[in-house]
C-alpha cells in the first residue's frame, strides 16, 4: 500500500488556511472540514470510476484509503483524537457504496489485552473497595469499643473486668453484668447456702473446670464465670433464654425439658435475668447516642446514631 497526499488536497488545506474562517476553526478544524470534502465531492467524483474510499479507525488514528481496483492508497491519516473523530462521523453520511466504514479497534489481540486489564482493575477496585470498607468497620468498631468500656467502667460495678472477659470470650458485657446483678448484687464475697461463690456464684466444680482457683477473686471469677456463659452458648446454638436457663438449672436439665425445665427457682431467674439484660442494654444504647457510637451489625454493616 502507497503513502501519498494528493496535491489537490494539500492546496484545498491551503486555501483554507488563508480563509477567516481558519482563524475560529484552528488546524484541527481545517484538515476535517477539507477530508470531509475530499471524501464528498472526490470520493463521489471518483466513484464513477471504480474508485471507493475505507474509512478506517482503529485505537490510535483514523485512515482514509482510496481503492482502485487493486491499488490501495493511504490518502489521510489522522491521528488527532477531534479531528479524527469528525472525519469518521462524516463518512457516515454517504452511502455505502462509496464509502465504508472499518473498526479496527477491537481486533482479538486488543480484545485480549482489554480483558486481562479490565479483570485486573476490576480486582484492583473491589480489593480496594473491601479494604476501605475494612479500614472504616474496623475503626468504628473501635471507637464504639472505647464508649462501651468507658460506660461499663464509669457505670456497671466491676465493668471494666465485665468488658475485659466478655470482649476475651466474645459475650456480650451487658449479658454478664445482667447475670451478676441475679447472682450477687455485684457482692464479691457473696456465698449461696448450696456452696456458690463470688461475683457470677459459680459452684466450686464449675470454677475448677473453667480455670478458676479463687472465686473470691472477682478477675478469676468473672474469667470463669463468662467462659462458662460462652461454652453454654456453643451448646445451645446461642439460644439466649437457653443458655440462661442452664447457667441456673443446669444443662442437663435444659436438655432433658428441650427448654426452660419447669423448676419456679429457674423460670423466676430467667424472667429477672432477660429483664436485667434488657435494661442494661438500653442503658447502653443511650450511652452510645450521646457519645455518638456507631454499632457493628452483625453482617457487617455500620448503623449511625
Amino acid at each position: 500500500m502507497k503513502n501519498r497526499v494528493p496535491t489537490g488536497f494539500a492546496k484545498y488545506r491551503k486555501t483554507l488556511e488563508s480563509r477567516p474562517l481558519l482563524r475560529v476553526l484552528g488546524g484541527r478544524g481545517a484538515a476535517t472540514l477539507a477530508l470531509g470534502a475530499a471524501l464528498s465531492l472526490g470520493g463521489l467524483t471518483d466513484a464513477f470510476e471504480n474508485v471507493s474510499f475505507l474509512v478506517e479507525k482503529n485505537l490510535d488514528t483514523v485512515q482514509v484509503v482510496r481503492q482502485s481496483g487493486d491499488e490501495a492508497t493511504v490518502v489521510a491519516s489522522l491521528g488527532d483524537g477531534f479531528a479524527a473523530n469528525t472525519v469518521f462521523k462524516l463518512s457516515r453520511v454517504l452511502p455505502d457504496r462509496y464509502v465504508r466504514r472499518e473498526l479496527a479497534i477491537f481486533d482479538d489481540a486488543w480484545l485480549d489485552e482489554f480483558r486481562t486489564q479490565t479483570i485486573s482493575e476490576v480486582t484492583k477496585v473491589t480489593k480496594g473497595v473491601r479494604e476501605e470498607k475494612g479500614i472504616l468497620f474496623n475503626e468504628m468498631a473501635r471507637i464504639n469499643d472505647a464508649i462501651r468500656l468507658e460506660f461499663f467502667s464509669s457505670k456497671i460495678p466491676f465493668g471494666e473486668l465485665i468488658h475485659e472477659k466478655a470482649r476475651k470470650y466474645d459475650v456480650d458485657p451487658a449479658l454478664v453484668a445482667a447475670v451478676i446483678e441475679q447472682e450477687s448484687r455485684f457482692k464479691a464475697r457473696a456465698r449461696s447456702h448450696v456452696g456458690a461463690k463470688g461475683l457470677m456464684q459459680l459452684m466450686p466444680r464449675t470454677g475448677r473446670w473453667m480455670g478458676a482457683r479463687d472465686l473470691y477473686d472477682p478477675e478469676q471469677n468473672i474469667d470463669a464465670g463468662v467462659k462458662y456463659i460462652k461454652y453454654l452458648q456453643k451448646q445451645f446454638n446461642g439460644n439466649l433464654t437457653m443458655t440462661i436457663a442452664a447457667y441456673n438449672g443446669g444443662e442437663g436439665n435444659v436438655r432433658r425439658y428441650r427448654g426452660v425445665p419447669p423448676f419456679r427457682e429457674t423460670r423466676t431467674y430467667v424472667k429477672k435475668v432477660l429483664k436485667n439484660y434488657d435494661k442494661r442494654t438500653q442503658q447502653l444504647k443511650r450511652f452510645e447516642e450521646q457519645r455518638g457510637g456507631s454499632v457493628p451489625e452483625a453482617d457487617g454493616s455500620l448503623t449511625v446514631r
